[in-house]
Order: C-alpha cells, then structure tokens, then sequence
C-alpha cells in the first residue's frame, strides 16, 4: 500500500531559524490551518519560503497551534524513533552526579528532550506519564509502549506505569499493576511518601531537588518559616541540614498530614517541626502583629500567572507576598522566593523584590539564582522552558 504524503502547512512568519534553533512551539497566528477540520495530533510538514522546516503534530483548537517533533524530513515517527529519543533522555540522567542517592527523577521532560507534550516522572520503580493536552495525547499514546522501552533500555527501572492523562479528559489508568496508594522515594537522607494518582502533578516538585538541598546548606543553626510548604520537601531538607526549628505552613489538611508523615519517615525531631494549617498570607499577618521571626523564610507559591493576561496581577500578588515574608525576616537573616509561573520571568521577580524591599525598608543582595533541577534541562533556542525560578537573598 502506498503511503498517504504527509500534510504540507506554510508557515506565516519567518520562523524557519528559531525552529532550527530548537524553538518546538508554532503559534497559532503563524500557521493558518487549511479549511477541513483536523483532529488533534494530527501529522504534518511545515515548510517556509526555502522548503522544509519540521515535521510537527498539530493541535487546532490551542494557541500552541503545533508542537515540532523532528527536523530531518525523511525520519519516520515510527516506534524505533520513539523509543531513541527515550532512551536518550535516559541515558542522559544515568550520566548525571546531581542524581546519585534519589530514586525518584524526571525521566523525559517534554520539549527540552526532544518529545513535546510528554513528561514521564519515576518514583522508585514506579512510572508516571502526562501528556500536555489532547494533541500530545493523541500522538504519544500510540508510541507509549516504544518509550517505555526506550527508558529501560537507557537504564531506567520500573516495574509499574501510572498515565495519568492529558490533564483535562482523558481517565487515568495504569500498565500493569496499579501502583500502592504512597510510595515512599529517597532524596539523599530525606524520604518522602508520594501520592503518584492522587497527588500535585505527578505526585511531587521534582523539580526543586537542587533548590531543596541549597536551603539545607543555608540551615544550619537557623529558625525556618516554610510557606506553601505542600508535603515539606523545603522543610525535611533545613531539618536534615540543621535547622534549629522548622515552621511549615500549608492552606491543605492532607498536605500537613503528609508532612507530618515523612518526618516520621524521614527520623527528624517532630518537637523541632511545626506544621500549620492556614492561609500562607492570613498567617504571614498574626505572625507580624505578634512579632515572631524567622532566620530564613522560603516562599514557594503555586502559579500565580496562569497565563499571560494575568502576568500583571500576579506581579502584583508576588509583590503583596515579599513584603509580608520581609517583614518576619530575622535582621541579617534569609528570604527564599520561588516561581513557577513560565510567564514571570527571573527579570520580573527581580523587579518586584527591588520594589517591595523598598517598600519594606529593606535591603536585599541575591545570593543565588537558580532553576529546575538538573533532570529538567533547558534548550537555548527555548527560553519559555525556563518556568522555574528560584532566588535566595541575604536581608
């Protein structure tokens, strides 16, 4: 049988040089879309004035109109293909020292490994997989068993694999075993329980595994405030390296339940720890009025820029939160910031803590700058892959 010739779309602005610098992202104002209608994950070439660009999967309904998956025409997306780029990833992580003593490590992180729209998370023998949408979906799913292949035969092992979906329809559902409602991962001496089906994202912020360890060198001696501390990974790792008391404070019940439980896990001092529950920014206001402080207080706040016409009241909200975090800050103490938020960039982060010190009548100097973990890479060509922000200041 003959093979049906790919889709061929032309590109409505010059972006051949920012795709070939790896650029994986076509919005949808520069690639009309023909006028029969296109299912998500829909295969097609894209092409510009001087021929071929990428090979790409389309998702007509989002802004993100196609996602690019290779750059060589004549590269079939077969399962030999798949399967490559997995093992890759792999053997990628198998080579890096920042992994030594975690068993729980982002195994493929979508765009900066070459597989837009797919993230695999493994938590001591157990695979979680996200697809980005019903696009990433739609093209990855078929491919799925080829890329769970590839990140064993790269030197990943497990034994289970949760899907969790494409995060808005599609029901989750597990490859062989179900996984067991917690399952308990190491990073370095800190053990933590994970909820893989239940739980944030995968199940846990992988992502600030190199953050994590920064305060844990930070902590020594000092009095921690942690806010939106989820299930205490800021907290476990200041009262490893030395916390002389641990105050966590997170708005859900089952998120201190949890924290309470990998202390335990963990062999940390529960006296030295308190766990709340409560508003980070209604407790941030009694904890002013009473005059508490602390030596070093970590704020990690979920996204507050969903997208970017809400850019301008999150800076607004990051601001009204450093501003109460400066306020119970030890004299001569520490301030921790984090962003997830990829529409927020280090630049605005960096605009508000000069504003609010002021406000604040203080004075800051940012002691490190830093991102992802070391198993979320980051491509040149593709700055918005840099979601994660992570500052630490001196007060």
């Amino acid at each position: 049988m003959t093979a049906r010739p790919p889709l061929v779309l032309r590109l409505g602005k010059p972006l051949g040089d920012a795709i070939a610098a790896g650029h994986p992202w076509i919005f949808d104002r520069a690639l009309p879309l023909p006028p029969q209608k296109l299912a998500p994950g829909t295969l097609a070439h894209v092409e510009d004035e001087r021929g071929f660009v990428a090979q790409v999967f389309l998702d007509p309904g989002s802004p993100i109109r196609a996602r690019v998956v290779e750059r060589d025409r004549k590269r079939p997306l077969d399962d030999d293909w798949a399967h490559a780029r997995a093992r890759d990833a792999a053997l990628r992580r198998s080579r890096d020292p920042l992994l030594v003593g975690c068993d729980a490590i982002r195994a493929l992180h979508g765009e900066a490994d070459a597989c837009p729209g797919l993230v695999v998370d493994v938590y001591a023998g157990v695979a979680v997989v996200v697809f980005d949408g019903t696009a990433a979906s739609a093209f990855w799913t078929p491919r799925l068993p080829a890329v769970l292949a590839g990140l064993r035969d790269g030197g990943l092992d497990f034994d289970r694999t949760w899907v969790k979906g494409d995060r808005r329809a599609a029901a989750p559902y597990a490859i062989g075993s179900a996984p067991p409602p917690l399952v308990e991962i190491h990073e370095d001496e800190a053990r933590f329980a994970v909820d893989v089906v239940g739980g944030q994202k995968t199940g846990f912020f992988l992502d600030q595994r190199d953050n994590r360890r920064t305060i844990a060198a930070h902590a020594a001696g000092a009095s921690v405030l942690n806010l939106f501390c989820y299930t205490g990974g800021f907290s476990l790792k200041a009262g490893l390296g030395g916390a002389s008391s641990v105050t966590s404070v997170d708005s859900a019940p089952r998120a201190i339940e949890s924290l309470s439980d990998n202390l335990r896990r963990t062999g940390l001092d529960p006296a030295s720890h308190e766990p709340i529950c409560a508003d980070a920014f209604a407790f941030l206001t009694e904890a002013r009025a009473r005059g508490r402080r602390w030596d070093l207080v970590i704020a990690d706040p979920p996204s507050f820029a969903p997208s970017e016409r809400t850019k301008a009241s999150a800076l607004r909200g990051y601001g009204r939160l450093v501003e109460a975090c400066l306020a119970v800050v030890e004299p001569a103490g520490r301030f921790a910031l984090a962003s997830c938020s990829s529409h927020v960039t280090e630049a605005d982060l960096l605009g508000v803590l000069a504003s609010a010190s002021a406000a604040a009548g203080a004075d800051l100097r940012v002691r490190v700058s830093a991102g992802a973990a070391s198993d979320h890479p980051i491509v040149p060509g593709f700055p918005e892959g840099r979601y994660l922000k992570f500052l630490l200041c001196d007060v």
